[in-house]
């Protein structure tokens, strides 16, 4: 028996008996929250920023004004071509999408607990995308927003993805010299649309 092998059966042979996961009754920790304001408050923790609208429609004339030096920029919302620099051709290539200003998605649960946002392939063009950008605008309805993520993973539990990814604020590190860091690895900003 070689050397892995053996480490492989110990492994095995020690392993600790399956535990049932406990049946939490999570209405005890929703009563009389504001989930909204929790969930905004999440997000500018973790450094993001958080704008209401009336409607996803004034979406585009805000990013346009918060970002008014953007070049390249893409958004799969609806009616927003006017507002695309780049094709969905051109986003095949993601190589070559280095210079991406901003990106604009839709995503369809949001979690008070930590401010997340779940995006899966069926919201992202290309899945690179999100992690490429400069400024990653996200948009979020109200109704949405779930406490916590039991419920979120209880909501996706019925859908069928190949991938998907929740994102809490821009990229940030502080591995070096312990020392924060905001887009080292990702997004620069994280702007979230609420409606």
């Amino acid at each position: 028996m070689s050397s892995r092998e053996h480490i492989l059966s110990r492994a095995k042979a020690n392993k600790p008996d399956l535990l049932e996961l406990p049946n939490l009754d999570l209405n005890v920790f929703v009563d009389g929250r504001d989930l909204i304001k929790e969930f905004k408050t999440k997000i500018e923790v973790v450094g993001g920023n958080v704008v209401d609208v009336v409607a996803k429609e004034s979406v585009i004339s805000q990013v346009s004004s918060l970002f008014p030096d953007s070049q390249i920029n893409f958004s799969t919302l609806e009616g927003t071509q006017d507002f695309n620099t780049i094709s969905l051709e051109a986003l095949n290539k993601p190589h070559e999408l280095e210079d991406l200003d901003i990106l604009i998605l839709e995503s369809d649960i949001g979690v008070a607990e930590n401010g997340a946002l779940w995006l899966s392939d069926n919201q992202i063009p290309i899945r690179v995308l999100p992690f490429i950008t400069k400024h990653l605008v996200l948009v979020l309805k109200k109704e949405n927003i779930v406490p916590f993520l039991h419920q979120a993973y209880q909501k996706l539990a019925s859908r069928e993805a190949d991938f998907g990814v929740f994102i809490s604020g821009p990229s940030k590190t502080a591995d070096i010299e312990q020392s924060l860091v905001i887009g080292a690895q990702g997004a620069l900003s994280l702007t979230v649309f609420i409606y």
